[in-house]
C-alpha cells in the first residue's frame, strides 16, 4: 500500500504538480504557501493550498479572527482547495475577481473556468490570488507586483489530511500539545503560589518544568532535540537552586541549558546580525560591571555565565531573519523572559532583595521556557 502511494505520488508530481503556477501579491509573501496537498480522484487533481495566515484588513478584527479560526478550525493556517481538471478548474467556494486584494464583501463564490480563460506561463494555466483570505482568480489585480510561487513542499493526500495534519481538533499530537500548555500554566500559577509556603513547591516546579519539556519532544525534530535537552538540565538546576548550597550546580545546569538553546538556534535560523550581539552583549555586560562588585569568588563564573547568556539571546534573534510564521516567533520572546527572570534573580541574590521576587522570576522563566518549547510546534 505504501508502495503503491509513492507511485501514484510520484506521477502526480511528474504530471500535475507543475501543471499550474500559484501567484500571490509581493506584499502578502509573509502569508504565503507552506504546503500543497495533491490527491488523484481520478477524472480530476484536488490542490489543497496551506497558507501560512490570512491578515484581515483591519488589525482588531484579524486578531479576533484567528482566535475564532484556532477555535472553530483548530488552526490558524489557512486551507483552500480547488480541483484541476484535463480542460478546467472547478473552484468548490472559494473564487473572488476581486478589486482589490482587501475586499470585505462577495468573497466566497463557486466557479468553474475552461483553462483558455487562464494566463499561460510555459505553457501552465496561471492562478492568481486574489485577495487577502486567499481566494483565487484568473486574472491580476491591476498594479499589484506578484512573486510566482515555487512549491517545495507537496504532499500525497485531500483536504481532510491537510485538516488532520494542521488541525488540533484532528491532529492527537497538537491535541495533546494545547492541554500540556494549559496544563504547564496551572502548574506555574500553583508554583507561583506555593513558593515559600510549601515545600511542595519544589515538587510542583519540577513538574511545571517538565510539562513543559514534553511539549518540546513532542513536536521535536533535528536541531529542536537541543531545546529539549536544554529543558532537561533546566529541571535540574530547578531542583538545585532550591537549596542555598547547590546554587553554583543550578548555574551550571542553566548554563547547559542555554548553550543548548545556542547552538539550536544557530542551526536552525544561523547568526544574528552583528549589531544585534553588539547591542545585546553591551546591555548584559553594563549589568555585570554593577554586579561584580558584589560577586566575591563567583565573578568568573558569573561572568561566563552572563557571555553565555547574551549569546543564547543575540541568536535567538536569528529567526527573525526568516520568513517564518507562528510559533517561530516565540523564540526571541521566550529568550527575553529567560534572560530577564535569570538576572532579576542574579540581582536580588547578591545585590539587594527585590519586590515581588518569587513572581517576577517564575512568571518570567516558566513563560520563557514555555515560548521557546512552544517554537517547536511549527510543522
Amino acid at each position: 500500500m505504501v508502495l503503491r502511494k509513492l507511485i501514484v505520488m510520484l506521477c502526480l508530481l511528474s504530471i500535475y504538480g507543475l501543471a499550474l503556477v500559484l501567484r500571490l501579491p509581493e506584499f502578502d509573501r509573509k502569508n504565503g504557501i507552506k504546503e500543497v496537498f495533491l490527491h488523484d480522484h481520478g477524472d480530476r487533481i484536488e490542490y489543497t493550498i496551506v497558507f501560512w495566515d490570512e491578515d484581515h484588513p483591519h488589525t482588531l478584527t484579524d486578531l479576533l479572527y484567528d482566535l475564532y479560526r484556532f477555535y472553530k478550525w483548530g488552526r490558524f493556517y489557512d486551507i483552500e482547495t480547488f480541483f484541476l481538471y484535463p480542460d478546467r478548474i472547478h473552484f468548490p467556494d472559494d473564487f473572488c475577481d476581486s478589486e482589490t486584494y482587501f475586499q470585505l464583501e462577495n468573497l466566497h463564490n463557486q466557479a468553474e473556468l475552461s483553462l483558455d480563460q487562464f494566463e499561460h506561463f510555459n505553457g501552465k494555466p496561471v492562478v492568481y490570488i486574489s485577495t487577502w483570505n486567499h481566494m483565487f482568480s484568473n486574472k491580476p489585480l491591476r498594479g499589484v507586483s506578484y512573486l510566482s510561487y515555487k512549491v517545495e513542499k507537496t504532499a500525497f493526500g485531500t483536504r481532510n489530511d491537510a485538516e488532520r495534519k494542521y488541525s488540533w481538533r484532528k491532529n492527537v499530537k497538537l491535541k495533546l500539545t494545547l492541554w500540556l500548555f494549559f496544563a504547564s500554566l496551572g502548574s506555574m500559577l500553583t508554583t507561583i503560589l506555593l513558593k515559600g509556603r510549601s515545600k511542595l513547591c519544589i515538587v510542583v516546579k519540577g513538574l511545571t518544568t517538565t510539562l513543559i519539556a514534553t511539549i518540546a519532544m513532542l513536536n521535536a525534530q533535528g536541531p529542536e532535540w537541543l531545546i529539549f535537552a536544554g529543558l532537561i538540565f533546566s529541571l535540574m538546576g530547578d531542583v538545585f537552586l532550591e537549596f542555598d548550597s547547590l546554587f553554583f550546580q543550578g548555574m551550571l545546569a542553566f548554563f547547559t541549558t542555554h548553550l543548548l538553546y545556542s547552538i539550536a538556534f544557530f542551526k536552525l535560523f544561523g547568526a544574528s546580525a552583528w549589531w544585534i550581539f553588539v547591542l545585546i552583549y553591551a546591555v548584559v555586560l553594563f549589568q555585570y560591571v554593577f554586579l561584580k562588585n558584589h560577586l566575591g569568588k563567583m565573578k568568573v563564573p558569573v561572568l561566563l555565565y552572563t557571555v553565555m547568556i547574551a549569546t543564547m539571546l543575540s541568536l535567538s534573534f536569528a529567526v527573525l531573519k526568516h520568513e517564518i510564521y507562528y510559533a517561530r516567533t516565540l523564540i526571541p520572546i521566550g529568550a527575553i523572559l529567560f534572560a530577564f527572570s535569570d538576572s532579576y534573580l542574579a540581582w536580588d541574590k547578591f545585590v539587594k532583595k527585590l519586590p515581588m521576587r518569587n513572581f517576577v522570576v517564575l512568571s518570567a522563566y516558566f513563560l520563557g521556557q514555555l515560548f521557546i518549547a512552544l517554537s517547536a510546534v511549527v510543522i
